[in-house]
Protein backbone atom coordinates (compact mmCIF):
# COMPACT_ATOMS: atom_id res chain seq x y z
CA UNK A 1 0.00 0.00 0.00
CA UNK A 2 0.97 3.42 -0.80
CA UNK A 3 0.10 6.90 -0.25
CA UNK A 4 -0.36 9.44 -3.49
CA UNK A 5 2.48 11.40 -4.33
CA UNK A 6 3.39 14.53 -2.40
CA UNK A 7 1.80 16.92 -5.33
CA UNK A 8 -0.58 19.69 -5.00
CA UNK A 9 -3.30 20.26 -7.58
CA UNK A 10 -4.35 23.27 -9.17
CA UNK A 11 -7.61 22.56 -8.87
CA UNK A 12 -9.58 19.57 -6.58
CA UNK A 13 -13.85 19.07 -7.02
CA UNK A 14 -14.57 17.27 -3.86
CA UNK A 15 -18.41 15.13 -3.98
CA UNK A 16 -19.20 13.96 -1.04
CA UNK A 17 -21.49 10.83 -2.12
CA UNK A 18 -24.01 9.48 0.12
CA UNK A 19 -25.09 6.84 2.98
CA UNK A 20 -25.96 3.29 1.58
CA UNK A 21 -29.51 2.71 1.36
CA UNK A 22 -32.43 0.91 -0.46
CA UNK A 23 -35.31 1.78 -1.39
CA UNK A 24 -38.68 -0.65 -1.02
CA UNK A 25 -41.88 0.16 -2.63
CA UNK A 26 -45.15 -1.85 -1.42
CA UNK A 27 -47.61 -3.04 -3.53
CA UNK A 28 -49.60 -0.21 -2.71
CA UNK A 29 -47.29 2.19 -4.23
CA UNK A 30 -45.79 3.56 -0.92
CA UNK A 31 -41.94 3.40 -0.49
CA UNK A 32 -39.90 3.03 2.16
CA UNK A 33 -35.96 4.11 2.54
CA UNK A 34 -33.40 1.29 4.92
CA UNK A 35 -29.91 2.82 5.32
CA UNK A 36 -27.71 0.11 4.96
CA UNK A 37 -24.87 1.63 6.80
CA UNK A 38 -23.47 4.55 8.57
CA UNK A 39 -20.52 6.06 6.32
CA UNK A 40 -20.92 7.31 3.25
CA UNK A 41 -19.93 5.80 -0.01
CA UNK A 42 -18.69 6.62 -3.46
CA UNK A 43 -17.19 9.94 -2.13
CA UNK A 44 -14.96 11.32 -5.73
CA UNK A 45 -12.35 13.27 -5.88
CA UNK A 46 -10.88 15.08 -8.87
CA UNK A 47 -7.64 16.59 -9.01
CA UNK A 48 -5.69 18.92 -12.03
CA UNK A 49 -2.07 19.20 -12.31
CA UNK A 50 -0.83 22.35 -14.15
CA UNK A 51 2.09 22.77 -16.20
CA UNK A 52 4.09 19.41 -14.25
CA UNK A 53 7.34 18.66 -14.95
CA UNK A 54 8.23 15.43 -16.30
CA UNK A 55 9.33 13.88 -13.13
CA UNK A 56 6.36 15.18 -11.77
CA UNK A 57 3.98 13.80 -14.21
CA UNK A 58 5.82 10.25 -14.12
CA UNK A 59 5.46 10.28 -10.09
CA UNK A 60 1.15 10.20 -11.01
CA UNK A 61 1.88 7.97 -13.54
CA UNK A 62 3.71 5.32 -12.06
CA UNK A 63 1.90 5.47 -8.66
CA UNK A 64 -1.10 4.45 -11.04
CA UNK A 65 1.08 1.71 -12.77
CA UNK A 66 1.78 0.20 -9.25
CA UNK A 67 -1.31 0.31 -8.02
CA UNK A 68 -2.40 -1.91 -9.96
CA UNK A 69 -4.64 0.60 -12.08
CA UNK A 70 -8.03 1.03 -11.12
CA UNK A 71 -7.47 -2.25 -8.82
CA UNK A 72 -5.45 -1.38 -5.74
CA UNK A 73 -5.95 1.32 -2.74
CA UNK A 74 -3.91 3.88 -1.24
CA UNK A 75 -4.19 7.06 1.29
CA UNK A 76 -3.86 10.87 -0.08
CA UNK A 77 -0.92 12.89 1.10
CA UNK A 78 -2.12 16.16 3.06
CA UNK A 79 -0.34 18.14 -0.29
CA UNK A 80 -3.49 16.93 -1.48
CA UNK A 81 -5.78 18.74 0.51
CA UNK A 82 -3.53 21.73 0.31
CA UNK A 83 -5.06 24.28 2.71
CA UNK A 84 -7.97 22.48 4.27
CA UNK A 85 -7.39 22.35 7.74
CA UNK A 86 -9.70 19.67 8.11
CA UNK A 87 -9.82 17.65 5.04
CA UNK A 88 -13.20 16.11 4.18
CA UNK A 89 -11.85 12.87 4.23
CA UNK A 90 -9.49 12.30 6.80
CA UNK A 91 -5.86 11.70 5.64
CA UNK A 92 -5.73 8.32 7.52
CA UNK A 93 -8.97 6.70 8.84
CA UNK A 94 -11.73 5.21 7.42
CA UNK A 95 -11.11 5.41 4.34
CA UNK A 96 -8.66 4.76 1.67
CA UNK A 97 -8.65 5.88 -2.13
CA UNK A 98 -8.31 3.81 -5.55
CA UNK A 99 -8.04 5.86 -9.40
CA UNK A 100 -11.74 5.30 -10.87
CA UNK A 101 -9.55 6.01 -14.39
CA UNK A 102 -6.55 6.35 -15.47
CA UNK A 103 -4.72 9.64 -15.39
CA UNK A 104 -5.49 11.95 -18.73
CA UNK A 105 -1.68 13.61 -19.62
CA UNK A 106 -1.52 16.22 -21.98
CA UNK A 107 1.50 17.27 -23.30
CA UNK A 108 1.72 21.23 -22.93
CA UNK A 109 4.73 22.59 -23.92
CA UNK A 110 7.89 21.58 -23.47
CA UNK A 111 8.69 19.33 -20.76
CA UNK A 112 5.59 20.08 -19.02
CA UNK A 113 1.87 18.39 -18.78
CA UNK A 114 -1.46 18.99 -17.44
CA UNK A 115 -2.53 15.60 -15.23
CA UNK A 116 -6.27 14.71 -14.78
CA UNK A 117 -7.15 12.57 -11.68
CA UNK A 118 -10.35 10.88 -10.62
CA UNK A 119 -10.45 9.24 -7.19
CA UNK A 120 -13.06 7.86 -5.06
CA UNK A 121 -13.21 6.29 -1.78
CA UNK A 122 -13.70 2.45 -0.60
CA UNK A 123 -14.26 2.32 3.06
CA UNK A 124 -11.94 0.20 5.12
CA UNK A 125 -13.61 -1.43 8.83
CA UNK A 126 -11.46 0.57 11.36
CA UNK A 127 -11.25 -2.97 13.69
CA UNK A 128 -8.60 -3.87 10.60
CA UNK A 129 -6.84 -0.86 11.28
CA UNK A 130 -3.94 -0.47 13.57
CA UNK A 131 -1.79 3.20 12.99
CA UNK A 132 1.94 3.45 14.24
CA UNK A 133 2.32 0.12 15.18
CA UNK A 134 5.98 0.39 15.85
CA UNK A 135 6.34 -3.55 17.31
CA UNK A 136 2.67 -4.52 16.50
CA UNK A 137 1.50 -7.93 17.78
CA UNK A 138 0.53 -11.16 15.91
CA UNK A 139 -2.70 -11.04 18.03
CA UNK A 140 -5.38 -9.32 17.28
CA UNK A 141 -4.90 -9.78 13.70
CA UNK A 142 -5.65 -6.79 11.64
CA UNK A 143 -5.39 -6.37 7.41
CA UNK A 144 -4.32 -3.24 7.23
CA UNK A 145 -0.97 -2.17 9.88
CA UNK A 146 0.24 2.19 9.34
CA UNK A 147 3.28 2.62 10.66
CA UNK A 148 4.31 -0.42 10.73
CA UNK A 149 7.75 -0.22 12.35
CA UNK A 150 8.98 -4.02 12.79
CA UNK A 151 5.55 -5.47 13.07
CA UNK A 152 5.52 -8.89 12.90
CA UNK A 153 4.48 -10.81 8.83
CA UNK A 154 2.29 -13.14 10.93
CA UNK A 155 -0.41 -13.51 10.64
CA UNK A 156 -0.41 -13.17 7.32
CA UNK A 157 -0.72 -8.91 6.99
CA UNK A 158 -2.63 -7.40 3.65
CA UNK A 159 -1.16 -4.47 4.26
CA UNK A 160 2.01 -2.83 6.29
CA UNK A 161 2.09 0.64 5.46
CA UNK A 162 5.32 2.25 6.54
CA UNK A 163 7.06 -1.42 7.30
CA UNK A 164 10.58 -0.04 7.89
CA UNK A 165 12.26 -3.76 8.69
CA UNK A 166 8.43 -5.49 8.64
CA UNK A 167 9.35 -9.14 8.11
Amino acid sequence: MSTFPALAPATRTYTPGSVPYELKQSTAGSQSGFRRGNRRISQQLELSYNHLTEADMLLIKNHYYDRDGTFDVFFLSAEVWGDYVTPPVALQGDFVWRYTSPPTITDVSYDRFDVQVGLETIPIDVGDLIYNAGLAAATPARTYILNGGLAAATPARDYIFGGLGAQ
